[in-house]
Protein backbone atom coordinates (compact mmCIF):
# COMPACT_ATOMS: atom_id res chain seq x y z
CA UNK A 1 0.00 0.00 0.00
CA UNK A 2 2.78 2.38 1.03
CA UNK A 3 4.55 1.28 -2.19
CA UNK A 4 1.80 2.12 -4.59
CA UNK A 5 1.33 5.64 -2.94
CA UNK A 6 5.22 6.57 -3.40
CA UNK A 7 4.68 5.42 -7.06
CA UNK A 8 1.32 7.21 -7.73
CA UNK A 9 3.24 10.24 -6.13
CA UNK A 10 6.11 10.52 -8.18
CA UNK A 11 4.35 9.73 -11.37
CA UNK A 12 1.32 12.47 -10.38
CA UNK A 13 4.73 15.10 -9.72
CA UNK A 14 6.75 14.45 -13.20
CA UNK A 15 4.32 12.87 -15.07
CA UNK A 16 3.18 16.17 -16.28
CA UNK A 17 3.39 16.76 -19.84
CA UNK A 18 5.90 19.58 -20.82
CA UNK A 19 3.94 21.61 -22.92
CA UNK A 20 1.41 21.59 -19.45
CA UNK A 21 4.65 22.24 -17.50
CA UNK A 22 5.67 25.50 -19.68
CA UNK A 23 2.34 26.74 -19.29
CA UNK A 24 1.98 26.72 -15.68
CA UNK A 25 6.05 27.87 -14.88
CA UNK A 26 5.06 30.51 -17.21
CA UNK A 27 2.21 32.08 -14.53
CA UNK A 28 4.82 31.40 -11.82
CA UNK A 29 5.99 34.91 -11.41
CA UNK A 30 7.58 34.89 -7.89
CA UNK A 31 11.28 34.33 -7.96
CA UNK A 32 10.94 32.27 -4.54
CA UNK A 33 8.16 30.00 -5.67
CA UNK A 34 10.80 29.92 -9.06
CA UNK A 35 13.92 28.92 -6.61
CA UNK A 36 11.29 25.58 -5.19
CA UNK A 37 10.51 24.41 -8.83
CA UNK A 38 13.54 24.24 -9.51
CA UNK A 39 14.88 22.24 -7.33
CA UNK A 40 11.98 19.33 -7.49
CA UNK A 41 14.37 17.82 -10.26
CA UNK A 42 16.31 18.21 -13.44
CA UNK A 43 14.28 18.24 -15.39
CA UNK A 44 11.97 21.01 -13.75
CA UNK A 45 14.97 22.98 -13.17
CA UNK A 46 15.58 22.83 -16.95
CA UNK A 47 12.20 24.18 -17.86
CA UNK A 48 12.97 26.83 -15.58
CA UNK A 49 15.91 27.70 -16.98
CA UNK A 50 14.02 28.35 -20.91
CA UNK A 51 11.10 29.80 -19.24
CA UNK A 52 12.80 31.96 -16.94
CA UNK A 53 11.82 35.70 -17.99
CA UNK A 54 13.52 37.93 -15.25
CA UNK A 55 16.42 37.36 -12.79
CA UNK A 56 17.34 40.04 -9.74
CA UNK A 57 21.35 38.98 -9.10
CA UNK A 58 21.33 41.60 -5.82
CA UNK A 59 25.44 41.15 -5.95
CA UNK A 60 27.35 41.12 -9.22
CA UNK A 61 30.28 39.45 -7.58
CA UNK A 62 28.44 36.58 -7.06
CA UNK A 63 28.25 35.11 -10.27
CA UNK A 64 29.71 35.60 -13.73
CA UNK A 65 27.85 36.50 -16.63
CA UNK A 66 28.59 33.64 -18.76
CA UNK A 67 27.35 31.48 -15.71
CA UNK A 68 23.83 33.61 -15.61
CA UNK A 69 23.45 32.94 -19.24
CA UNK A 70 24.22 29.20 -19.22
CA UNK A 71 21.59 28.97 -16.45
CA UNK A 72 19.13 31.06 -17.87
CA UNK A 73 19.59 31.33 -21.94
CA UNK A 74 15.81 33.03 -22.08
CA UNK A 75 16.25 36.52 -19.99
CA UNK A 76 13.98 38.91 -20.96
CA UNK A 77 14.81 41.05 -18.03
CA UNK A 78 17.68 41.55 -16.05
CA UNK A 79 18.05 43.45 -12.67
CA UNK A 80 21.94 43.74 -11.20
CA UNK A 81 23.34 45.13 -8.53
CA UNK A 82 26.92 46.13 -7.69
CA UNK A 83 28.16 48.43 -5.23
CA UNK A 84 26.34 48.14 -1.62
CA UNK A 85 23.97 50.66 -0.18
CA UNK A 86 26.86 51.81 1.64
CA UNK A 87 28.65 53.66 -1.36
CA UNK A 88 25.39 55.97 -1.11
CA UNK A 89 27.02 57.74 1.95
CA UNK A 90 30.70 57.16 1.23
CA UNK A 91 31.57 54.98 3.12
CA UNK A 92 33.68 52.45 0.41
CA UNK A 93 36.80 53.47 -1.74
CA UNK A 94 35.85 55.12 -5.05
CA UNK A 95 37.70 52.76 -6.53
CA UNK A 96 35.80 49.67 -4.78
CA UNK A 97 34.82 48.15 -7.68
CA UNK A 98 31.18 48.02 -9.80
CA UNK A 99 32.60 48.18 -12.90
CA UNK A 100 29.39 47.24 -15.64
CA UNK A 101 31.65 46.63 -18.52
CA UNK A 102 32.31 42.45 -18.15
CA UNK A 103 28.26 42.25 -18.15
CA UNK A 104 27.63 44.42 -20.74
CA UNK A 105 29.90 43.07 -22.78
CA UNK A 106 28.49 39.09 -22.11
CA UNK A 107 24.82 40.13 -22.33
CA UNK A 108 25.23 42.28 -26.03
CA UNK A 109 27.04 38.92 -27.02
CA UNK A 110 24.73 36.22 -25.54
CA UNK A 111 21.71 37.30 -24.21
CA UNK A 112 19.66 37.29 -27.23
CA UNK A 113 16.27 38.21 -26.09
CA UNK A 114 17.17 40.58 -23.79
CA UNK A 115 15.02 44.04 -23.77
CA UNK A 116 14.95 44.89 -19.99
CA UNK A 117 18.09 46.45 -18.32
CA UNK A 118 18.17 47.60 -15.08
CA UNK A 119 21.90 48.49 -13.47
CA UNK A 120 22.50 49.85 -10.33
CA UNK A 121 25.26 51.40 -8.37
CA UNK A 122 27.59 50.46 -11.59
CA UNK A 123 30.12 52.30 -13.52
CA UNK A 124 28.89 52.57 -16.64
CA UNK A 125 31.33 54.07 -19.13
CA UNK A 126 30.83 55.57 -22.79
CA UNK A 127 31.85 52.64 -24.17
CA UNK A 128 29.77 50.43 -22.33
CA UNK A 129 26.45 51.67 -23.65
CA UNK A 130 27.96 52.11 -27.07
CA UNK A 131 28.41 48.78 -27.30
CA UNK A 132 24.56 48.15 -25.53
CA UNK A 133 23.42 49.87 -28.14
CA UNK A 134 25.24 48.76 -31.19
CA UNK A 135 23.93 45.23 -29.95
CA UNK A 136 20.41 45.82 -28.26
CA UNK A 137 19.16 49.24 -30.14
CA UNK A 138 16.93 47.42 -32.38
CA UNK A 139 15.25 45.40 -29.08
CA UNK A 140 15.69 47.41 -25.87
CA UNK A 141 12.82 48.69 -24.04
CA UNK A 142 14.11 49.48 -21.01
CA UNK A 143 17.02 50.94 -19.55
CA UNK A 144 17.43 52.08 -15.58
CA UNK A 145 21.09 53.50 -14.73
CA UNK A 146 20.15 53.56 -11.02
CA UNK A 147 22.35 55.37 -8.96
CA UNK A 148 25.00 54.62 -11.57
CA UNK A 149 28.23 56.99 -12.92
CA UNK A 150 30.74 56.96 -15.86
CA UNK A 151 28.78 57.84 -18.73
CA UNK A 152 27.88 61.09 -19.71
CA UNK A 153 25.43 62.98 -22.18
CA UNK A 154 27.17 61.74 -25.37
CA UNK A 155 25.86 58.33 -24.42
CA UNK A 156 22.30 59.70 -23.83
CA UNK A 157 22.34 60.82 -27.32
CA UNK A 158 23.48 58.09 -28.32
CA UNK A 159 20.72 55.97 -26.90
CA UNK A 160 17.87 58.71 -27.68
CA UNK A 161 18.87 58.28 -31.57
CA UNK A 162 19.29 54.78 -31.99
CA UNK A 163 16.42 53.20 -29.41
CA UNK A 164 13.76 53.82 -31.51
CA UNK A 165 11.52 51.09 -29.09
CA UNK A 166 12.83 52.32 -26.07
CA UNK A 167 9.86 53.45 -23.32
CA UNK A 168 11.68 53.91 -20.13
CA UNK A 169 14.90 55.51 -18.87
CA UNK A 170 15.33 55.96 -15.87
CA UNK A 171 18.85 57.75 -14.48
CA UNK A 172 17.29 58.85 -10.43
CA UNK A 173 20.29 59.73 -8.67
CA UNK A 174 23.08 58.86 -11.38
CA UNK A 175 26.37 60.74 -11.95
CA UNK A 176 26.61 61.74 -15.86
CA UNK A 177 29.22 64.17 -17.18
CA UNK A 178 28.89 66.91 -19.44
CA UNK A 179 25.21 67.69 -17.55
CA UNK A 180 24.82 70.96 -19.32
CA UNK A 181 24.41 69.42 -22.31
CA UNK A 182 20.86 68.75 -22.96
CA UNK A 183 20.82 67.94 -26.72
CA UNK A 184 20.39 64.29 -25.72
CA UNK A 185 17.23 65.66 -24.50
CA UNK A 186 15.93 67.35 -28.06
CA UNK A 187 17.55 63.83 -29.24
CA UNK A 188 15.17 61.82 -27.41
CA UNK A 189 12.02 64.31 -28.38
CA UNK A 190 12.45 64.25 -32.16
CA UNK A 191 13.60 60.34 -32.40
CA UNK A 192 11.03 58.47 -29.80
CA UNK A 193 7.31 58.63 -30.32
CA UNK A 194 6.79 55.46 -27.32
CA UNK A 195 8.10 57.03 -24.61
CA UNK A 196 5.87 56.04 -21.45
CA UNK A 197 8.97 57.44 -18.81
CA UNK A 198 11.59 59.57 -18.11
CA UNK A 199 13.27 60.19 -14.94
CA UNK A 200 16.41 62.03 -14.52
CA UNK A 201 15.11 63.47 -11.22
CA UNK A 202 18.15 64.31 -8.45
CA UNK A 203 20.89 64.43 -11.89
CA UNK A 204 21.76 67.73 -11.77
CA UNK A 205 21.04 67.28 -15.90
CA UNK A 206 20.30 70.91 -17.60
CA UNK A 207 16.66 70.66 -18.93
CA UNK A 208 15.81 73.24 -21.18
CA UNK A 209 11.78 74.06 -21.13
CA UNK A 210 11.77 74.06 -25.01
CA UNK A 211 13.17 70.75 -25.56
CA UNK A 212 10.77 69.27 -22.47
CA UNK A 213 7.64 70.83 -23.90
CA UNK A 214 9.08 69.19 -27.70
CA UNK A 215 9.54 65.84 -25.75
CA UNK A 216 5.98 65.91 -24.40
CA UNK A 217 4.29 67.00 -28.06
CA UNK A 218 5.83 63.95 -29.33
CA UNK A 219 5.97 61.50 -26.82
CA UNK A 220 2.12 61.16 -26.42
CA UNK A 221 2.14 58.25 -24.36
CA UNK A 222 4.31 59.70 -21.49
CA UNK A 223 2.83 58.75 -17.97
CA UNK A 224 5.97 59.84 -16.16
CA UNK A 225 7.84 62.69 -16.28
CA UNK A 226 10.80 63.24 -13.42
CA UNK A 227 13.81 65.92 -14.23
CA UNK A 228 16.17 67.80 -12.38
CA UNK A 229 15.72 71.52 -10.89
CA UNK A 230 13.56 74.14 -13.30
CA UNK A 231 11.40 76.65 -12.44
CA UNK A 232 7.56 75.76 -12.36
CA UNK A 233 7.27 79.06 -13.92
CA UNK A 234 8.62 77.73 -17.01
CA UNK A 235 6.54 74.66 -17.01
CA UNK A 236 3.25 76.19 -18.06
CA UNK A 237 2.74 75.24 -21.32
CA UNK A 238 4.37 71.98 -20.54
CA UNK A 239 1.48 70.87 -18.57
CA UNK A 240 -0.98 72.20 -21.07
CA UNK A 241 -0.15 70.10 -23.49
CA UNK A 242 0.83 67.03 -21.72
CA UNK A 243 -2.54 65.32 -21.48
CA UNK A 244 -1.60 61.45 -20.62
CA UNK A 245 0.71 62.77 -18.03
CA UNK A 246 -0.01 61.11 -14.30
CA UNK A 247 3.38 61.21 -12.06
CA UNK A 248 5.79 64.57 -12.27
CA UNK A 249 8.74 64.81 -10.12
CA UNK A 250 11.10 67.96 -9.92
CA UNK A 251 10.79 71.74 -10.33
CA UNK A 252 10.15 74.18 -8.20
CA UNK A 253 7.87 77.35 -7.20
CA UNK A 254 9.87 80.69 -7.31
CA UNK A 255 9.43 82.28 -3.37
CA UNK A 256 9.89 85.10 -4.92
CA UNK A 257 7.42 85.72 -7.57
CA UNK A 258 4.73 86.94 -5.40
CA UNK A 259 2.13 84.42 -7.50
CA UNK A 260 2.29 86.71 -10.51
CA UNK A 261 3.29 82.69 -12.92
CA UNK A 262 0.87 81.17 -10.71
CA UNK A 263 -2.24 82.70 -11.08
CA UNK A 264 -3.76 80.75 -14.19
CA UNK A 265 -1.17 77.66 -13.76
CA UNK A 266 -2.97 74.31 -15.44
CA UNK A 267 -2.25 70.66 -14.37
CA UNK A 268 -3.49 68.26 -16.63
CA UNK A 269 -6.67 66.11 -15.05
CA UNK A 270 -4.38 63.39 -15.48
CA UNK A 271 -1.69 64.46 -13.21
CA UNK A 272 -1.96 62.00 -10.03
CA UNK A 273 1.49 62.77 -7.82
CA UNK A 274 3.64 65.17 -7.78
CA UNK A 275 7.17 65.69 -5.74
CA UNK A 276 8.58 68.95 -6.43
CA UNK A 277 11.98 70.11 -4.82
CA UNK A 278 11.07 72.93 -3.38
CA UNK A 279 7.45 74.63 -2.34
CA UNK A 280 7.72 77.13 0.27
CA UNK A 281 4.69 77.33 3.03
CA UNK A 282 4.03 80.50 0.82
CA UNK A 283 3.09 78.68 -2.20
CA UNK A 284 0.67 76.56 -0.95
CA UNK A 285 -2.19 78.74 -1.64
CA UNK A 286 -1.28 78.42 -5.28
CA UNK A 287 -0.84 74.61 -5.65
CA UNK A 288 -4.04 73.82 -3.91
CA UNK A 289 -5.59 76.31 -5.89
CA UNK A 290 -4.43 73.76 -9.13
CA UNK A 291 -5.57 71.10 -7.82
CA UNK A 292 -8.36 69.53 -10.27
CA UNK A 293 -11.62 68.86 -7.04
CA UNK A 294 -12.37 65.64 -8.88
CA UNK A 295 -8.92 63.53 -8.39
CA UNK A 296 -7.04 62.12 -5.58
CA UNK A 297 -2.99 63.56 -5.36
CA UNK A 298 -0.89 62.65 -3.23
CA UNK A 299 2.17 65.62 -3.15
CA UNK A 300 5.85 65.92 -1.49
CA UNK A 301 8.10 68.50 -1.67
CA UNK A 302 12.11 67.89 -0.42
CA UNK A 303 11.67 71.62 1.60
CA UNK A 304 7.80 70.22 3.75
CA UNK A 305 8.27 67.87 6.40
CA UNK A 306 5.50 65.37 5.01
CA UNK A 307 3.81 63.46 2.09
CA UNK A 308 0.19 64.89 1.56
CA UNK A 309 -2.30 63.56 0.09
CA UNK A 310 -5.06 65.35 -1.30
CA UNK A 311 -8.86 64.06 -2.15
Amino acid sequence: MGGDGRHLGRTMSFGIPDVALGLVMGCVEDPWDRDAISLVCRHWCKVDALSRKHVTVAMAYSTTPDRLFRRFPCLESLKLKAKPRASMFNLIPEDWGGSASPWIRELSASFHFLKVLHLRRMIVSDDDVAVLVRAKAHMLVSLKLDRCSGFSTSSLALLARCCKKLETLFLEESSVAEKENDEWLRELATSNTVLETLNFFLTDLRASPAHLLLLVRNCRRLKTLKISDCFMSDLVDLFRTAETLQDFAGGSFDDQDQGGNYANYYFPPSVQHLSLLYMGTNEMRYYFHMVPHSRSWTFSSHSLPQRITVN
